[in-house]
Order: structure tokens, then C-alpha cells, then sequence
């Protein structure tokens, strides 16, 4: 009795440190692949941005990048590389599910090898908003790349989906979310933020809105991120921050990051931190980027 008690004692043992190594960071991702251009362009995005991204924290968190040459520069502050795909839908009517899992596996081999081993986690944009909601064929194709992808090449994948509230395809979503992480577009702009007096309340309700949507149709809590977009967008857009005052913008990340850690998400990734429509400067760019990190998600 001894011996099967400790060796159960082992294997609850292992199971734990498995767990805990799985664990090890927090799953706080966000995109950042460089485009250095001028100070104050449209795209913009430099060594400064990056530095302010690649903060040192308890856990590490993961930036998903274009290609591994800053990997040494965030394992050195404890954070960790992801490989970050920006074209998935041109794959689709050229290549079967199979042949598009090869495509981004050969990719991230092409682009992540050359600093360490290949990297395991990878974000991929994005489930295409007109094609998901009607193509039968489009989702099985999807289905198919995204099981390769993660069964095969062992990748975990954060996919974005453009979809606040979805409703249908619970056939599809199910198994899809078997094979990785949604991550949900509910972008909360700065000009609704602000309009609403900058409300965590408002912004809590709206995110978990969209995590009920989900979790309706059957997927599980633990397989949905929330995404949101930091670009520097003009007014009148309804993503970002829509044009509104640099004090407008500041309260309104930190409304909806509280919020967003309120509601409980599996994970969290930022987007857009290169774009530029308003044409700031880069210190305002990184002062965002401060406020934004100042804040527990996920």
C-alpha cells in the first residue's frame, strides 16, 4: 500500500510540475513586429517601441514577432517569442487545410530558426470575416489547417476572430477551439470609451457580452483570449483610439484593461501598437504603451 501511495503521490507530482511549467508565464501576448520608419509615420514601429513592450515583469509575457532576431533580447528580460502570421486567408482556394498547416509551419521555420529552436506558440490573422459565417467548405479547410498545425507541428495557436458575438456554426467552432485560442475581436474604441465616462462597468459589459457568445455555442472559457487594438486611429473609426485626446486615450486603455481583467479572460493579446494614423510622435506612442503595461491582464 506504501508503494502504490507514493508512486500515486509521483504521478500527481509530475502531473503538478507539468502544470506549473505549462503555466510559467503569463499568457499576455502581444504583436509587435517592427517597421521602423520616421518618427511620427504611418507605420511606426522601432527599437524604442519594441524596449517598452519587453518589460520585465514576475512571470514574462510573449511578443509575437516577424521573426526571431530579438529573441536573446526578450529571454534577457524573462519574456518569451512567438511567431506571428498576418496572411491566413490568402492560403484558402490555392491550398487544401494539410498544404496551408505546411505553408505557416515552413514559414515560421524559415523565420524563427536562425536565433534558437523554433517557436511553439504562434498568432495567426485571421478567421475570415465574410467567408466563416456561410462557406461550409471554408471552415472545414480551416478546421483542417489548425488541427495540422497544433497535432502535427505541436504549435499552440491564438487565432483572431472578427466576430464580437457570434451565434451559428457551433459544429465548427467546437473542434476548432480544440486545436487553439480564440482571440476575440471586441475592440472598444477611445471615442466609446470615453463617451460612455470612461466606464469600467460599460466596458466590462460589453466584454463579457462577447465571452457569453462564445462559451454558448460550447467552447470552452479556457480557450478564449480577448484581443484589442492600440493603433493610433483618426476619429470616426471604431477601433484604437478613434481620434480622441491624449488624456482621453489614456483613460480609456485603462478602463477597458481593468475591465478585460475583470471579466476573466484565458489570455490577452494587444494589436496594432505600430499603427499610426494620427501621426503622434513616438514618445506619445510609448507613453501609451506604459500605460497599457501598467495594468494586470490578463
Amino acid at each position: 500500500m506504501f508503494r502504490v501511495t507514493r508512486f500515486l503521490f509521483a504521478i500527481v507530482a509530475c502531473v503538478l510540475m507539468f502544470c506549473v511549467s505549462a503555466r510559467a508565464y503569463d499568457f499576455r501576448f502581444d504583436v509587435a513586429t517592427f517597421n521602423c520608419t520616421p518618427d511620427g509615420s504611418d507605420d511606426h514601429f522601432c527599437q524604442t517601441q519594441f524596449d517598452h513592450l519587453n518589460w520585465v515583469s514576475t512571470n514574462g509575457h510573449l511578443l509575437c514577432m516577424g521573426t526571431d532576431a530579438h529573441r536573446a533580447e526578450l529571454n534577457g528580460n524573462g519574456n518569451f517569442l512567438a511567431a506571428y502570421y498576418n496572411s491566413l486567408s490568402s492560403l484558402y482556394g490555392s491550398t487544401t487545410g494539410d498544404q496551408a498547416a505546411d505553408s505557416i509551419e515552413n514559414y515560421i521555420i524559415t523565420n524563427f530558426t536562425t536565433t534558437g529552436v523554433k517557436t511553439t506558440w504562434v498568432a495567426i490573422n485571421e478567421i475570415s470575416g465574410s467567408l466563416w459565417p456561410t462557406n461550409a467548405g471554408y471552415r472545414a479547410w480551416l478546421r483542417t489547417a489548425m488541427a495540422r498545425l497544433h497535432q502535427t507541428y505541436g504549435h499552440k495557436i491564438i487565432l483572431f476572430a472578427p466576430f464580437a458575438n457570434p451565434a451559428n456554426n457551433a459544429a465548427d467552432w467546437v473542434p476548432l477551439s480544440g486545436n487553439c485560442y480564440i482571440a476575440i475581436e471586441k475592440y472598444l474604441s477611445g471615442h466609446d470609451i470615453n463617451a460612455s465616462g470612461n466606464s469600467v462597468s460599460w466596458c466590462q459589459s460589453q466584454y463579457q457580452s462577447s465571452k457569453n457568445s462564445y462559451t454558448a455555442l460550447g467552447i470552452a472559457a479556457g480557450q478564449l483570449f480577448l484581443a484589442e487594438h492600440f493603433g493610433q486611429t483618426v476619429a470616426g473609426t471604431a477601433w484604437g483610439r478613434a481620434g480622441v485626446s491624449y488624456a482621453g486615450w489614456d483613460n480609456a486603455i485603462i478602463a477597458r484593461s481593468t475591465a478585460a481583467h475583470n471579466v476573466g479572460f484565458a489570455g490577452f493579446i494587444g494589436y496594432a501598437w505600430s499603427k499610426n494614423g494620427m501621426l503622434v510622435s513616438e514618445a506619445d506612442m510609448v507613453h501609451f504603451e506604459d500605460t497599457y503595461r501598467s495594468k494586470t491582464l490578463p
